[in-house]
């Protein structure tokens, strides 16, 4: 029998086949047609392949958080089916010249980035730090121009403007977002040092 005083949550943290977790499984997975499609001159189908997928990151969150299905899994797939979701149409759009490389290059850089100090910052036994408030904001103006620039290709009247400037906001916030990682996390090393030095 389950109290008030006996939390439920680490159960469901412990869930694999959760609605939110299968959005972003199947977010992963779209990834190859997507790329198929859109490289292979479909451009309609692979822009509303990716709309649909774009869209599941915002369900899947809300889900999540509504219904109690917030999981371990999920807070590694979830950011997981994010960064490949982006680096797909990144990697069409700079294969269709509609997208300038070094700025491509910014993006997945920091991804690269992020990626190579996880497992420094994990044998540091520093806690995973959540998604700001800023991250999700880059993650969101990247879907949005990134999408918006591929639509560019169906819709001629949608032009690239807004979809070049949400992607330069978006890719300037997603370092903003990693210098303030790194500040917690310098924060959190401190601390660690401090208790251990006492």
């Amino acid at each position: 029998m389950v109290t008030r005083d006996e939390p439920v949550e680490p159960a469901v943290r412990k869930a694999v086949w959760t609605v939110p977790n299968v959005l972003s499984l199947l977010r992963l997975l779209s990834v190859p047609v997507f790329l198929y499609l859109f490289i292979s001159g479909r451009e309609l189908a692979a822009v509303i392949l990716y709309a649909v997928g774009a869209w599941t990151d915002f369900f899947d969150g809300v889900i999540a958080r509504r219904m109690d299905q917030v999981s371990e899994l999920g807070k590694l797939l979830d950011p997981l089916a994010d960064r490949v979701f982006i680096a797909a149409l990144l990697i069409a759009l700079v294969a269709r010249d509609a997208l300038p490389l070094w700025l491509a290059v910014a993006v997945v850089g920091r991804d690269l980035l992020i990626l190579s100090l996880f497992p420094i910052v994990e044998r540091r036994g520093i806690q995973r730090i959540q998604v700001n408030f800023v991250g999700k904001t880059a993650t969101a103006a990247l879907l949005f121009g990134l999408t918006w620039l591929a639509a560019a290709f169906v819709w001629e009247w949608m032009g690239r403007v807004v979809g070049l400037g949400a992607v330069y906001a978006g890719a300037v916030l997603y370092w903003a977002a990693t210098a303030l990682y790194a500040r917690e996390a310098w924060r959190r090393m401190r601390i660690m040092a401090e208790r251990v030095g006492t």
